[in-house]
């Protein structure tokens, strides 16, 4: 009886080590498609670049307002600035993560199959939203955390194949590459000419900033 207890506790260890998602250091790029359901000549392609120590995540991405900007994010103190270069000015908005109470806005559904992604073993999953016509099959890696990308709040892994739903159309994020290596930290950090403010100083700021309209 003993033996047979102690096998199956060690039977359970086993397939939680088995599951267990391993640090990740590296650099992870993703293509963006912008989908506009309406009107097609709108559709638009970008790339979006995450660096990541494990601890600190650095996402670069273009915006179509804004300009490029630059997300810089502590996974353990929950803080991140975002980098914004407006009217020539270069802004760090400093913001902190409030605790997440909400339920996941998506209900996740396992699909038998895999495939690869950028060199990659990836699982399926069915995900539901609100916010979708229908279930949208996407996929993510199990062996990695999905907490490096802040979208698919209760995914198992990290998303790598994924859709984001906007008010005009769909974004449509597809892993191209991702490197395994040590990460720069200078990366992580908030270069000197850029100016420290709160999102709230930001907009004030931003609206100085406006050009004034002449009559």
């Amino acid at each position: 009886m003993k033996k047979a207890l102690l096998l199956f506790i060690l039977s359970i260890q086993f397939a939680v080590l088995a599951q267990k998602q391993a640090p990740f250091q590296g650099r992870l790029i993703y293509q963006i498609e912008f989908i506009n359901p309406v009107d097609s000549t709108q559709n638009t392609i970008s790339k979006s670049i995450v660096y990541t120590n494990d601890t600190l995540v650095r996402v670069e991405s273009e915006t179509g307002q804004l300009g490029p900007q630059v997300l810089i994010k502590h996974l353990i103190f929950q803080k991140y600035y975002l980098l914004i270069n407006y009217n020539d000015t270069k802004f760090a908005i400093q913001q902190h993560v409030p605790k997440d109470t909400i339920p996941s806005k998506y209900t996740f559904k396992k699909k038998f199959g895999s495939k690869k992604i950028a060199g990659i073993k990836a699982k399926r999953v069915l995900v539901s939203a609100a916010s979708f016509d229908k279930p949208i099959e996407m996929w993510y890696f199990p062996k990695i955390s999905p907490k490096y990308l802040d979208v698919l709040k209760g995914i198992q892994g990290l998303p790598v194949d994924y859709y984001i739903q906007l008010e005009d159309g769909i974004l449509h994020y597809t892993l191209e590459k991702i490197e395994f290596s040590e990460v720069n930290k200078d990366l992580f950090g908030i270069p000197s000419d850029f100016k420290k403010v709160s999102f709230d100083e930001f907009l004030d700021q931003m609206m100085q900033l406006q050009p004034e309209i002449k009559e």
